[in-house]
């Protein structure tokens, strides 16, 4: 890299460093090389510190992602906390796969979606963000994952539409291959920016994605890329929302201890055919499809395992403090 190159670089990561710390400078939980926040109040990470009550005497906690440069963390005094939902050990986001050197080493604590023995890291998904409130007691989670077991949610009159898919890119092709697999069947609703064919969702729900997929019997949902413990919140809205999943990712057995994989439908590039059979016949056979909707999502111990997983956050952040 040339000197020119290395200033801009620099300067480049003075301007983000400034901008982040004048946003956040009135809070005692700050943010870095994280997703568009407006303010520090607005993230789940405070709203779960704060609600527990972590943060008794008030420190400066420093969480970093990976949406800036990982030099940022030499610039950020302790405690420091990363965090990425993404994978940063895809081939298909090279910028993120800047931190796999350093996002366990450089940080007092480290979370992310692989399953690690380490004191300094926590298996936290992205998922759990998405669904679980951040000051949730364990009888809400309770009763969340009663109302998402409900077969009512599925069998739902005005659930009419077939299946969608939602997403932006299509990086790897398996959305695709899956919506040319079934398009045969009836045409797949893409929604997204990929291979838009409607505006319903901009137009009809106000890009609410959870009520636009409550009218859809089928959800194509695959991951970006497939590690194992890569979930995100794919699979996790298409099951709250009542439609049934059409995943690929996590060497298709994503968050086995908490989710019922018999009620997930799994894309198989080595036998597409057996998904083609099975999506025809819940949608051709209505007595098939409400036998398949009264499978449960969720095992029954999810609740706990769930629980377990905050508390785990809670112990691990008390500790760093």
């Amino acid at each position: 890299m040339s000197i020119t190159s290395k200033f801009k670089s620099f300067y480049n990561l003075y301007k983000n460093l400034k901008k982040d710390h004048q946003k956040f400078k009135d809070s005692n939980i700050r943010y870095y090389n994280f997703w568009a926040l407006s303010k520090a109040e607005d993230c789940w990470f405070t709203k779960f510190i704060n609600h527990r009550n972590i943060n008794i005497d008030q420190k400066i906690i420093n969480f970093l992602s990976v949406y800036g440069s990982p030099q940022t963390v030499w610039f950020v005094k302790r405690p420091k906390i990363f965090f990425s939902g993404e994978n940063i050990f895809s081939k298909y986001f090279p910028a993120h796969n800047r931190y796999i050197k350093t996002y366990r080493k450089d940080y007092d604590l480290s979370l992310g979606f692989n399953y690690l023995e380490d004191k300094s890291y926590l298996r936290l998904p992205l998922w759990i963000l998405y669904i679980i409130p951040p000051d949730a007691d364990f009888q809400t989670i309770e009763t969340l994952i009663n109302q998402y077991n409900d077969p009512q949610l599925r069998l739902r009159e005005n659930r009419k539409n077939f299946c969608a898919n939602i997403s932006r890119h299509d990086i790897n092709g398996m959305r695709k291959s899956i919506i040319e697999l079934l398009n045969p069947i009836h045409t797949v609703a893409c929604a997204g920016d990929f291979l838009n064919n409607t505006r319903d969702l901009k137009e009809k729900y106000n890009d609410d994605k959870l009520k636009y997929l409550k009218t859809f019997k089928l959800n194509i949902c695959p991951e970006n890329s497939n590690d194992k413990g890569y979930v995100t919140e794919k699979l996790f809205e298409a099951i709250t929302s009542g439609s049934i999943p059409i995943y690929w990712g996590s060497d298709n057995h994503p968050e086995s201890t908490i989710i019922n994989q018999e009620a997930v439908l799994f894309y198989d590039e080595n036998n597409p055919q057996a998904l083609f059979e099975k999506v025809q016949e819940l949608y051709s056979d209505e007595k098939a499809y409400e036998t398949f909707c009264h499978i449960k999502p969720f095992k029954d111990n999810a609740a706990e395992e769930i629980w377990e997983i905050l508390n785990a956050l809670e112990s691990k952040i008390k500790a760093i403090l």
